[in-house]
């Protein structure tokens, strides 16, 4: 949850990635959606393919240490990407669809209002 509000603020966009995806779907979706960053565990990286980028081990306090504590000065538009889901993909290949910041807060809104969420 940390990882996912962190990538919101600094106005970078997410893609959720499963860890027991076949690596060569993990693979097409790190070249497909060209993440640049991968937020991971140690136990999980050893399970995905190779990743040109580079790798923050989430698990790691020592990979944290020289990262900025303060929230980053960023400016969000409605429409900037929040986050890209891959559907399994009718022709065989994972297909992305990007989600805008302005709908993923539409629907949290309203799960908040359709659920009653409140702090409790």
């Amino acid at each position: 949850v940390v990882g996912l509000l962190a990538i919101l603020k600094a106005g970078a966009a997410y893609v959720p990635l499963d860890p027991d995806y076949p690596a060569e779907r993990l693979a097409y979706m790190f070249e497909d959606s060209g993440i640049e960053l991968l937020l991971t565990q140690a136990h999980l990286r050893e399970q995905l393919p190779a990743f040109a980028g580079q790798v923050l081990l989430l698990d790691q306090p020592g990979e944290l240490g020289g990262y900025a504590r303060h929230v980053p000065a960023c400016r969000l538009h409605p429409e900037n990407l929040a986050y890209v889901i891959y559907t399994s993909g009718s022709t065989g290949r994972p297909k992305g669809a990007g989600n805008r910041h302005l709908a993923l807060y539409n629907r949290l809104a309203w799960m908040q209002q359709a659920y009653a969420l409140d702090s409790a």
